[in-house]
C-alpha cells in the first residue's frame, strides 16, 4: 500500500491567548514568506483553538513541502508551554514537535 498524505496530530498549550495568537502569526507568516511554497496557507485553518490550547489535526499531500510544514510546527512550538504535534505516514511517526517554553 503506497502512502500519499502525511498526517499532523497533537495539541500545544500556551500561556495566554496572546501567545497563541502570535505562535499563529509566526507560523503563516513562515507560509507566506516562502515565495515557492506548496503549503497552502488555508492549512492552518485545520488547526482548532480552544481557551490557550491549539489543537492540530490535518492532512497534507505526500508531495506538500515537507521542510516549510516543519518550519511552521516549529513556529507553532516555540512558544508553547505544554504538548507535543507528531508527523505521521502510514501510521509510523516521521518527526516530532515538542512544546520549547516553560511554565
Amino acid at each position: 500500500m503506497a502512502i500519499e498524505s502525511i498526517e499532523v496530530r497533537g495539541s500545544y498549550r500556551y500561556a495566554s491567548r496572546g501567545e497563541l495568537d502570535r505562535a499563529i502569526a509566526s507560523a503563516r507568516e513562515r507560509i507566506d514568506d516562502d515565495e515557492l511554497a506548496s503549503l497552502e496557507p488555508d492549512w492552518l485553518r485545520a488547526f482548532v483553538r480552544r481557551g490557550t490550547t491549539l489543537r492540530v489535526e490535518a492532512t497534507m499531500p505526500l508531495t506538500a513541502d515537507r521542510f516549510l510544514a516543519s518550519a511552521v510546527l516549529d513556529a507553532l512550538a516555540r512558544d508553547a508551554i505544554e504538548g507535543v504535534v507528531e508527523v505521521l505516514a502510514g501510521g509510523r511517526c516521521l518527526d516530532w514537535f515538542p512544546s520549547r517554553k516553560a511554565c
